[in-house]
């Protein structure tokens, strides 16, 4: 076991890390709506998807594109705002580095630059796969912002963040999906979009802490503490490796 121990999680710390996630989602939400509003001036967004249902109909590579933009603008509006409420509601374990947000900044400009040739390729066959590209999109950038910032900002116990990562972008496809599939039609799917947003940072940002709260209660019961701090164990059984080495080397 580890000198310290994991850090004290209180069901009001999940509420208020949670509430954070889902204001952010909420908010993300709402420029996608406000972009939708204003980008309908140059597309008719429900007649671009009655059009690309109907055979011998063409479609455009052009709303592929303007949607993988939006995911971009809804990715950093969400990104941003988890990152400032985490660091506004708990400074000692988010803390405010513009590494940190840099490092955010690239793996969302970075997912955006590999997927938008994707966008287009589905996109130019049926515009509701692109739909489905969007959903993998934005759980893709937020289960990743959510890592990145476990890994800058909680190293010590990293593995808990991580794997409470993962079971909370595990609920996050079970629920979106579920609600995606609930719409029929591929204009309701891209209304749905909108719903979906916030479910996804939520539900992980939930798990993660769940996961975190379980723990912690697991270590003062058990007093056992496997997660903890993992980097000092590998070096530590490296150090033991290279001491053995050594001890063999000059014989």
């Amino acid at each position: 076991m580890t000198g310290f121990g994991p850090k004290e999680i209180t069901l009001s710390d999940i509420w208020i890390h949670t509430l954070g996630s889902l204001i952010a989602g909420i908010l993300g939400s709402i420029v996608i709506v406000f972009l939708s509003f204003f980008l309908s001036s140059g597309i008719n967004i429900p007649q671009a998807f009655d059009a690309s249902t109907q055979a011998g109909i063409k479609t455009s590579a052009l709303f592929p594109l303007l949607l993988s933009v939006i995911v971009l603008l809804w990715s950093t509006v969400t990104i941003g705002l988890t990152y400032f409420i985490g660091h506004m509601t708990n400074p000692e374990q988010y803390k405010k580095n513009i590494v940190i947000f840099g490092q955010i900044a690239f793996f969302a400009a970075l997912t955006y630059i590999i997927i938008t040739p994707i966008y287009i390729l589905m996109g130019l066959q049926d515009y509701n796969n692109i739909l489905v590209i969007a959903l993998i999109h934005m759980t893709l950038v937020c289960f990743g912002t959510h890592i990145i910032l476990e890994i800058l900002n909680n190293y010590r116990y990293v593995l808990i963040w991580v794997y409470g990562s993962f079971l909370g972008l595990f609920v996050s496809l079970v629920l979106t999906s579920s609600i995606f599939q609930a719409f029929s039609s591929g204009y309701a799917k891209l209304v749905a979009l909108v719903l979906i947003l916030p479910v996804i940072s939520l539900a992980i940002s939930l798990i993660k802490h769940l996961f975190a709260f379980a723990y912690y209660h697991y270590f003062k019961w058990s007093n056992q503490d496997q997660l903890g701090d993992i980097f000092h164990q590998i070096e530590v059984e490296e150090e033991e490796i290279l001491k053995e080495e050594e001890e063999k080397n000059s014989i």
